[in-house]
């Protein structure tokens, strides 16, 4: 069955219409804030509930760091884990241990990725253009969220 696109499939509802892309994110953190924002961007609302794919290693990076440090309620948070088979080159060891050392580690002090030397020199490196998101304008409910650097209190 291809919902992407088809003779059978209406124009209108097809998975092809039902797509956007969030273009701003430089890192694992972003992903999540930017793509609410860009969710109320096109629905006018909030979600109620969000579901996280990625590759497994990631999954403690996004439930009890990234979820955690925007307050989402857990019972509205869902992980769906996927790694590619070995025998398409993919190697879980190295990047698990490349996930532990260049992203779980420096999130667990930096919980925004805004003071780490590390994390904001990720941020740069991935936005060469310096282009500006726009969510703290479209997206006004999140605005002082998107601008805080911590620290928890």
């Amino acid at each position: 069955m291809n919902l992407w696109e088809g003779e059978n499939v209406d124009v209108s509802n097809n998975v092809r219409a039902r797509t956007v892309a969030e273009e701003f994110a430089t890192d694992s953190y972003e992903n999540l804030i930017f793509s609410i924002c860009r969710f109320y961007e096109i629905t006018g609302s909030y979600p109620r509930k969000i579901t996280m794919v990625s590759f497994s290693f990631k999954e403690k990076r996004f439930k009890q760091m990234h979820a955690s440090a925007i307050r989402w309620p857990k019972d509205q948070f869902f992980f769906v884990g996927y790694d590619p088979p070995a025998s398409t080159g993919f190697d879980f060891l190295r990047s698990s241990t490349g996930e532990l050392q260049n992203a779980a580690i420096p999130f667990e002090s930096d919980p925004y990725g805004c003071s780490s030397d590390v994390l904001k020199t990720k941020r740069q490196v991935r936005n060469p253009f310096n282009r500006t998101p726009p969510y703290q304008l479209s997206c006004p409910a999140m605005k002082d969220l998107l601008r805080w650097c911590g620290p928890e209190t």
